[in-house]
């Protein structure tokens, strides 16, 4: 009985699927003209897409693990810097994406200067000067449209903060924010923990910018990352550097007045000049003695800075491209042909039901 009731189960499928089959049969016509429009479509959006070209940089952080020694770190702390993790405790490169999204990194990265590219402007000024294209607009409208529904809804404003006058809170401008969401699609960053390298691209439709902007953000990434890295030690060379200046001052002065002395009482030999004499040579011998101690933790310190100072590998140095990364024309061929096709046969199937659920309610 179960075996008889599976194998009508099975006819009643087969029945079904072949209906659906002479269904969409049938109206074949209407199949290939609704795949047909799709496609012509999907090749006037290929062909008018804007070309864009990619170029990426592949570099590798190195630096040292080693701690402070202990002398340094005790003097640290008269600076209040603390060193006792070790000053050159690793920067995560997972940090490196916040970096790109500060402000001061992209206005640094509009201000670049495109002059060997050959284009006398600034990076700023060449992305203002970009008009529209009729790829960008129909992309809008067409790949983009449940995003560019969803903007229309979303209300950016509050994102957007008008510059003020002496405040060190930093703030940007409506005309900047909308740069820096151009960056932000322009510019990535991706970050391979297994193997540890990072890897920095850039998108542009002339391949000589995004070569130049490219190779600009690695410096200023690699800038910005060694500011991070030796903030410590470099807080702490300016203390000793001021103690050092203070205690050069202190030994001059010191030797001066032994000097001085000693001219204006070049013929005397009593017991009182012998007193003071002796007095003003001790001040002078412990005055040079903590400014030579002083010189040598200069000098040490001097030296942390460039052991915590990280050395970048380059793996993969930035190219001028040669070939476009978009649009895929082929890709949007296909994609769209094959959206048609769906669209087409789904609205067969789903016709009939819902002519009838219609008729249904107005009855």
């Amino acid at each position: 009985m179960t075996e008889q009731h599976h194998k009508d189960h099975l006819e009643e499928d087969q029945i079904d699927l072949i209906a659906l089959a002479k269904k969409i049969w049938g109206k074949r016509k209407h199949v290939i003209r609704v795949t047909l429009l799709f496609a012509i479509v999907g090749l006037v959006v290929a062909l008018v897409s804007p070309v864009t070209y990619s170029t990426s940089s592949v570099f590798i952080p190195n630096s040292s693990s080693d701690k402070a020694p202990s002398g340094l770190s005790s003097l640290a702390s008269l600076a209040g810097v603390d060193l006792s993790g070790g000053s050159s405790s690793e920067i995560s490169p997972v940090l490196y994406p916040k970096i790109l999204e500060g402000a001061h990194f992209k206005r640094q990265v509009l201000d670049i200067d495109l002059s060997p590219s050959g284009i006398s402007e600034t990076f700023k000024n060449y992305i203002l000067d970009q008009p529209d294209s009729a790829g960008s607009v129909i992309k809008k409208y067409t790949v983009e449209l449940p995003g560019t529904i969803i903007s229309w809804f979303s209300d950016d404003s509050e994102n957007i903060i008008e510059p003020a006058e002496n405040e060190e809170i930093i703030t940007i401008s409506e005309e900047e924010y909308g740069l820096f969401k151009y960056l932000d699609e322009v510019i990535s960053l991706a970050i391979n923990d297994k193997e540890r390298y990072i890897e920095l691209t850039v998108t542009s439709g002339d391949p000589k910018i995004a070569a130049l902007i490219a190779k600009e953000c690695e410096k200023l990434l690699q800038t910005e990352v060694i500011k991070l890295k030796i903030k410590q030690s470099t807080e702490l060379l300016k203390y000793v550097e001021a103690r050092y200046e203070e205690k050069k001052t202190d030994m001059y002065t010191a030797q001066n007045r032994l000097a001085s002395f000693k001219d204006r009482n070049f013929s005397i030999s009593s017991s009182s000049f012998g007193n003071q004499l002796t007095r003003l040579e001790q001040d002078y011998q412990i005055a040079s003695t903590v400014f030579q101690e002083v010189s040598k933790q200069l000098e040490q310190v001097k030296l942390q800075v460039s052991k915590d100072t990280p050395v970048f590998s380059i793996i993969k140095p930035v190219v001028v491209p040669t070939e476009r990364s978009t649009p895929k024309r082929g890709l949007i061929l296909v994609i769209w042909t094959f959206l048609g096709l769906v669209i087409s046969i789904g609205y067969i199937l789903v016709e009939e039901p819902f002519k009838e659920i219609i008729g249904q309610i107005k009855s």
